[in-house]
């Protein structure tokens, strides 16, 4: 299987997700797996780690596509 470019026009569309979305599912399953002791701090804890894990996904995304993003902007306006 080849390997993923992450690219506009090559793997990825203009439609596909930016950031990946996150459900009530994703926070439990990941404080059942991650928490010993379930606690209010650790649930926070656990949703900021999971969220910066999206956001560098998120920026890794952005700066190699920042090219295409741009020149995707700037049609029509040309």
């Amino acid at each position: 299987m080849p390997e993923r470019e992450w690219k506009l026009g090559e793997d990825l569309l203009t439609s596909d997700s930016l950031l990946d979305g996150l459900t009530f599912d994703d926070l439990i399953l990941a404080v059942h797996c991650n928490c010993h002791s379930i606690t209010p701090e650790a649930v926070r804890a656990e949703l900021k780690e999971v969220l910066e894990s999206r956001k560098q996904d998120m920026m890794f995304l952005l700066e190699k596509n920042m090219d295409a993003i741009m020149a995707e902007a700037r049609k029509g306006r040309e």
